[in-house]
């Protein structure tokens, strides 16, 4: 099967969110949402953090004020390529590496991930959120990935699971079934499991679960449900 890229993140495992069942969820995990894993790097430190800010966020990654400035110069450059874009995106896994082997060598736990979903899916998000009638300029990075239709890398890689995820248009980031807890309605319709990434075993189970999301009257974000591959590269 062929999936269509949704980007390239570094991301790091975090603690099972307490709202979330500890009966279902396990204790640490993985998202492609920034709602409820870390990612690299954090914009919100680069382009908008004061002086102080910054230097704590070097020390954080254990690399010095110098190499810091080498960091966020960097990230400049691939943002006006549109090589890497907010809040976390980078266009390429090849961009992921460079950025993981220069400045998270140090960075404890952490994986490169690229995020990807059947054809199909990608035409049903793109004419839900009508992407195609956003100006060229307007879009975000992760916009004009989908509507290229790019595969995901087939490097080094292993699939980790699915997740459930959302697109929220204009913005470049993804809700998780998780950020509404979602996990408890599913396990009350359908023998619902995670692996210990906390993420779906098979395709099928996260198809029948984007689908119940979508059509029942759930507390959950409005948006377009739908099964994420989720790839880890080495």
């Amino acid at each position: 099967m062929n999936y269509t890229s949704g980007g390239y993140y570094i991301v790091s495992a975090t603690k099972r969110p307490n709202y979330t069942s500890e009966k279902v969820i396990p204790k640490s995990l993985f998202s492609a949402s920034s709602c409820v894993s870390p990612f690299y790097p954090s914009l919100d430190v680069l382009w908008n953090g004061d002086i102080e800010e910054k230097l704590e966020y070097a020390q954080s990654l254990h690399i010095s004020n110098t190499e810091y400035e080498k960091l966020e110069k960097w990230i400049i450059q691939m943002s006006d390529l549109n090589l890497f874009g907010y809040p976390n995106v980078f266009v390429d896994v090849e961009y992921a590496k460079t950025f993981h082997s220069n400045w998270l060598g140090k960075a404890s736990n952490t994986k490169i991930i690229g995020v990807a979903t059947l054809e199909k899916y990608i035409i049903e998000l793109i004419e839900f959120e009508g992407l195609r009638d956003v100006l060229p300029e307007d879009r975000v990075v992760v916009e004009n990935l989908l509507l290229r239709s790019a595969l995901i890398s087939e490097g080094k890689r292993q699939l980790l699971g699915y997740e459930i995820l959302g697109y929220i248009k204009g913005t470049g980031s993804f809700h998780s079934y998780l950020c509404n807890g979602l996990e408890k309605d599913y396990s009350k319709h359908f023998n619902f499991k995670v692996n210990n990434f906390g993420l779906i075993e098979t395709l099928e189970e996260a198809e029948k679960c984007a689908s119940f999301s979508n059509e029942k009257d759930l507390e959950a974000e409005e948006v377009l449900w739908l099964p994420w591959a989720i790839y880890e590269y080495l």
